[in-house]
């Protein structure tokens, strides 16, 4: 049994006011996943128990021979993605891409970006969570800024790219 506090007369520990929750522990598989998968040109499911439509996250998927590196998140919505190894602003697409779920993300297309019959994709999925993982959209000033996050700690990496322009420094 863990050691806790005794706050108060020790009969009460534990009870009403002076209960305390443990705190549940975060492990790198509850909020990280790397998935291989094989395109099939239809509808998939990718289970990687990670939950995306209650606690938001990013799915970054990329065909293991060739292709674009594609980046969907829930703050834009399933509708939009981005390619990381291009200039080009966000893409919008009228069917959902791959609407996020409580345990991954499906796949509702055949594109070959993400889901050709016959070809192996890797995908990389990353759960929204303090001291590890956030999405922050913002406005480009061309000035140096400070750029508010959830996070709750000084960020160990930051990757940032337009989504509404286009261009090496493009500002969106």
């Amino acid at each position: 049994m863990p050691l806790v506090q005794t706050r108060g007369a020790a009969s009460a520990q534990g009870f009403g006011e002076f209960a305390q929750a443990a705190a549940i522990p975060q492990y790198i598989e509850d909020l990280f996943s790397t998935y291989l998968y094989a395109g099939n040109s239809s509808t998939q499911t990718i289970t990687n128990n990670l939950d995306l439509s209650n606690k938001g996250g990013l799915v970054w998927i990329k065909q293991r021979s060739a292709g674009d590196h594609v980046l969907m998140d829930t703050v834009r919505g399933a509708n939009y993605y981005l390619q990381s190894n291009a200039i080009s602003a966000s893409t919008f697409n009228a069917v959902p891409l791959t609407p996020f779920t409580s345990t991954g993300f499906d796949i509702n297309v055949p594109y070959g970006n993400w889901n050709a019959s016959g070809t192996k994709y890797v995908s990389w999925t990353f759960r929204e969570q303090p001291k590890f993982f956030d999405i922050v959209t913002y406005s480009g000033t061309g000035s140096t800024r400070t750029v508010p996050h959830n996070l709750g700690s000084v960020p160990g990496c930051m990757i940032i790219k337009a989504i509404s322009g286009t261009g090496a420094d493009a500002e969106g």
